[in-house]
């Protein structure tokens, strides 16, 4: 995996317990994507785990030169449970960290966003809260661009959720909603 990563940046919070983004330069091409996951498992600029991976293929398949994750929630977990039982699981700077990066996408043509938390996003309603301000910003970008990209995802879970990228295939194809 170290071979095609050109840069990697890594912005986590002091104690540790927060991750506001991860983004690698993966190509030398202008396209770019944003990742909005669930939560942050291990991956850092050291380490990178099978669902960051997962995503790094799909999006060289796709010719994106970087790739930043965000994710609903900013607490650092190998699973989702934590997120039922920590007292702040979504981070106090995350909604910054999402506002910042949904900002970016709405102002740059090149720029597309992939939503992949699966059912999980439910969580404190984390799903809805995001993509409403989601919404908000691909309607700013609808202004400052003819027929942009909306939000991508690859399918939706039966609860309808965009599924995560770790139980698909690195060939799927990312859509937009119809």
């Amino acid at each position: 995996m170290k071979d095609f990563l050109y840069e990697r940046n890594c912005l986590i919070s002091k104690n540790n317990q927060y991750r506001w983004s991860l983004s690698f330069k993966i190509s030398k091409s202008k396209k770019e994507i944003i990742f909005i996951g669930l939560n942050p498992s291990l991956s850092n600029t050291e380490y990178i785990d099978n669902t960051t991976k997962k995503i790094i293929k799909i999006c060289k398949n796709y010719n994106y030169g970087k790739v930043k994750i965000i994710n609903l929630f900013a607490l650092i977990s190998k699973t989702p449970d934590k997120l039922l039982t920590h007292e702040q699981p979504v981070g106090y700077l995350n909604n910054i960290f999402i506002n910042k990066s949904l900002k970016y996408w709405s102002e740059n043509k090149n720029c597309d966003l992939w939503l992949g938390w699966g059912n999980n996003g439910i969580i404190r309603k984390r799903n809805q809260k995001v993509y409403k301000k989601i919404m908000k910003f691909y309607t700013k970008k609808k202004d400052n661009f003819v027929n942009p990209l909306g939000p991508l995802f690859i399918k939706k879970t039966k609860k309808e959720n965009p599924i995560h990228p770790l139980y698909c295939s690195d060939n799927s194809l990312l859509q937009m909603e119809s």
